[in-house]
């Protein structure tokens, strides 16, 4: 019975401290089992081959073409499992390539696995810094898509995370973040980012570059919204002298502000 097969492979593959070489027959059997017909055995096996990719990326990554085959898969499950697990078992110069597939993929799936794969993306960011750009791009663009809240916090929070681990992505991050807010029909995303602007863009090389887009906000927004925007320029006043007399005739303007918070701050 296959099912027997493959919970003799599922057992070695749980196997604590096992070895790549113990671990290679048990592989060999889930890869065979990744093109059976049936989606059952399909999903359990690409769901063992994505727990043992943590762990044994290169162990897995002899499967990569039976992977990029089920990005395809009707199955939206078995393709998401086959889309982590080849971020995690790709090499640099693969991404890409990989990018370019997910990028079709995503746009027809739900928000639930498309948080899975920006949770992926993230950590492949990590793992592989020097595409940082081409990553935080790619997760950007589809700030601009259509998708719900929890897809775009997803995106949002995987940035800002970005920056605090790969401090390098933070002005290239702030720009597409900047874009993001000037068609957000999140209030509480809008805030998030014109807090962080406010914390991070004053100690960037061109400081000047933000204010266009926070003071967008202080024109255009609801009152919350215009609140974290003057909050975010007053802490470019504070830190950045050459800035502070434009920024003091914007602020100016807001004086008059019909929402109390606005005008307090």
């Amino acid at each position: 019975s296959e099912m027997v097969v493959y919970e003799a492979a599922k057992a070695i593959c749980a196997l604590p401290n096992i070895e790549p070489q113990e671990l290679s027959p048990a592989v060999n059997v889930l890869q065979l089992f990744l093109s059976s017909p049936k989606p059952a055995v399909r999903f359990a096996a690409m769901k063992t081959v994505s727990q043992v990719a943590v762990g044994h990326p290169r162990m897995v990554s002899k499967c990569n073409e039976d992977l990029e085959s089920l990005i395809s898969d009707a199955n939206r499950s078995i393709a998401t499992l086959a889309i982590t697990t080849l971020l995690k078992t790709g090499s640099e110069n693969s991404i890409d390539r990989l990018l370019k597939q997910i990028s079709v993929f995503l746009s027809e799936i739900p928000d639930e696995y498309k948080i899975t794969i920006v949770r992926s993306l993230q950590r492949l960011c990590l793992t592989y810094p020097a595409k940082h750009r081409v990553l935080v791009g790619f997760l950007s663009n589809f700030l601009r898509e259509e998708g719900g809240f929890d897809f775009k916090r997803s995106i949002v929070n995987s940035i800002i995370s970005l920056i605090k681990q790969v401090p390098e992505t933070t002005e290239s991050s702030l720009l597409h973040l900047c874009e993001f807010i000037e068609d957000c029909e999140f209030t509480m995303l809008s805030t998030q980012i014109l807090h962080l602007l406010g914390e991070l863009g004053p100690g960037t090389q061109a400081p000047a570059r933000y204010i266009r887009f926070i003071y967008n906000r202080v024109i255009l927004e609801n009152s919350a919204v215009r609140a974290a925007a003057v909050a975010a320029l007053s802490k470019f006043a504070a830190r950045c002298p050459s800035l502070r007399t434009s920024i003091m005739t914007l602020l100016k303007r807001s004086l008059d502000d019909e929402d109390d918070e606005t005008r307090d701050r």
